[in-house]
């Protein structure tokens, strides 16, 4: 299985760096463009199945690439959502700045709200696993959060860089019902 596996694109959160999490914010006109142009990067691919996370920034970011995609079947799918591909959880921090995320991260303090990367991997890699037995030797595409992505890459031993996941940035995975690996990164 083929995992098209993509970051919604800009909100005024990302905009002027503020934590989301479970903090439905949609698109900004630059995400919208973003999301209209990222459409050519699942072009080449005959997507199958969409899914999206319930949020309605990567609903629209999901719509906008598969509608701007030249491969016209994609045009045709219907995206399904599913709550494990929410972003992770950032509890009392949701609408902080990343500067106080991240010093509550380096203190250690604050913290008991924040959704664990474990549960966030344990969600995500669910999701996958469960799709692998309905679409083996499929293409799927998927749009979710940032810190979603990095998680479940990072904890597979597949995040390459230790760079942000861009917005509507494409990251190609392959499942074969045992184990991930990587084909592309952040294009």
């Amino acid at each position: 299985m083929k995992i098209l596996l993509v970051r919604h694109g800009e909100t005024d959160f990302n905009k002027n760096k503020r934590i989301q999490g479970h903090t439905d914010i949609p698109l900004n006109e630059t995400g919208e463009n973003q999301a209209i142009n990222a459409g050519s990067k699942i072009s080449k691919y005959d997507v199958y199945a969409a899914f999206s996370s319930p949020l309605k920034r990567a609903k629209q970011t999901a719509r906008l690439m598969l509608d701007n995609s030249k491969n016209s079947s994609n045009k045709e799918l219907e995206i399904f959502t599913d709550d494990r591909l929410i972003e992770k959880y950032f509890g009392d921090f949701e609408g902080s700045t990343f500067e106080e995320y991240f010093s509550a991260l380096e203190s250690g303090e604050g913290l008991e709200t924040v959704e664990l990367e474990e549960r966030v991997y344990k969600r995500a890699s669910e999701f996958f696993i469960n799709q692998y037995d309905e679409y083996k030797g499929k293409t799927i595409f998927v749009v979710c959060h940032g810190a979603l992505i990095r998680i479940f890459l990072r904890t597979l031993g597949l995040y390459p860089h230790n760079e942000m996941i861009n917005n509507t940035s494409l990251n190609v995975v392959n499942f074969n019902g045992q184990e991930f690996t990587l084909e592309e990164f952040n294009i």
